[in-house]
């Protein structure tokens, strides 16, 4: 009899249910709530909470107040990475209410969105990529073929463009079957401001086939190279704890491994 498929051996569901835990820990130790006219906008760890004071609740301008505060984490050091990128501030129904530099996020709690593009070869092997070993989150694990945060202003659909276009050289008009599936949550304390960072993000996924005249190419330096294996390979390579726990959970979901209930 041939190897065993380990998509559904007990070892990748344990495994996966392990990864699910650990991407749904709830805000710890009492995070202080940001809130704005009412609507809760993120959170913040209390031993920041001298920090932020100064600068909340907003006077009048939640965007003015928002830089001015990223700049004062970034000052103290217990800002994440500087990019000079904005995400939107969303309240609890998803609407957007202002942003902030991306580096500052997770510091304080705020809610995003990531979109991630599972792609297939025309023989029903799976392409991933390797982060670049410079990436200042998981660098030289393995991810998806196309992944990445949805910028303030962006649809879905755009941000899926952009990322394709630059983490793969791909015309997303050239991919085949695209077809979206169900976003979920993961919720988890990060090392953003030393250790002091709430991931809150709502993962947006979809697959497509990658037509076998196109070749993923890297252009913005941020992915190290990429394989194009069988779903028992990717499987392995989730196991070795060689995949970030986002790819993991998103590839679980486009491949059909075993996840318990949301």
């Amino acid at each position: 009899m041939a190897e065993r498929t380990l998509s559904k051996n007990s070892l990748l569901a344990e495994w996966l249910n392990r990864c699910l835990v650990r991407n749904r820990q709830p805000h710890g130790h009492a995070r202080r709530i940001l809130s704005f006219n009412g609507q809760v906008i993120g959170s913040v760890d209390p031993l920041l909470w001298p920090l932020v004071a100064p600068h909340w609740p907003p006077a009048k301008s939640l965007d003015k107040c928002l830089d001015s505060l990223a700049q004062a984490l970034q000052a103290s050091g217990r800002c994440g990475v500087w990019r000079n990128e904005f995400v939107a501030v969303r309240n609890a129904e998803g609407n957007g209410v202002g942003r902030i530099e991306r580096g500052a996020a997770r510091v304080l709690g705020v809610a995003t969105e990531a979109v991630h593009l599972v792609g297939f070869a025309p023989d029903g092997r799976v392409w991933i990529q390797q982060r670049a070993l410079d990436k200042a989150n998981d660098p030289g694990l393995w991810d998806t073929l196309v992944g990445g945060m949805v910028a303030n202003g962006e649809t879905l659909h755009d941000t899926m463009v952009r990322e394709t276009r630059e983490e793969a050289g791909l015309p997303v008009h050239e991919l085949q079957n695209l077809k979206w599936g169900t976003p979920f949550l993961m919720t988890r304390p990060t090392d953003d401001g030393g250790g002091l960072g709430q991931l809150v993000e709502t993962v947006h996924w979809c697959v497509a086939t990658v037509p076998a005249h196109l070749r993923p190419e890297n252009l913005d330096g941020e992915v190290a190279g990429f394989e194009c294996l069988d779903a028992n390979a990717v499987a392995r390579r989730v196991l070795d704890g060689a995949c970030t726990d986002e790819a993991a959970l998103v590839l679980a979901r486009a491949l059909g491994w075993p996840l318990s209930p949301a």
